[in-house]
């Protein structure tokens, strides 16, 4: 769904988010897109161990919930990657933060 008065077809993509999302949405927006990747990875390292894995999910909630500039860097990627969808801009950035 594009963010509040964005036209129907206008694209979600990175550049969209950041024009269009007001900042408490914008915040919003991205922390539920890093629980959603912190709870994807939990479930697949707990998946591929046979038990509950919590080292990744952790490094990602830190990675952003303890980094007071995490906002700034993810705007600049943003930004600098415009075409992506957010979710794949954050991606990046956490797996090069905690791995796969």
């Amino acid at each position: 769904m594009p963010p509040i008065g964005a036209r129907a077809d206008t694209p979600l993509n990175a550049a969209t988010v950041l024009k269009e999302m007001p900042p408490n949405e914008f915040a919003v927006y991205i922390a539920g897109i890093v629980e959603g990747l912190a709870y994807a990875r939990f479930r697949q390292d707990s998946a591929a161990a046979g038990q509950k894995v919590e080292t990744g999910m952790t490094c990602i909630r830190r990675w952003y919930f303890d980094d007071p500039q995490i906002v700034v860097t993810i705007e600049k990627a943003f930004r600098k990657y415009a075409e992506h969808y957010p979710w794949v801009v954050i991606a990046a950035l956490v797996k090069q933060e905690c791995g796969e």
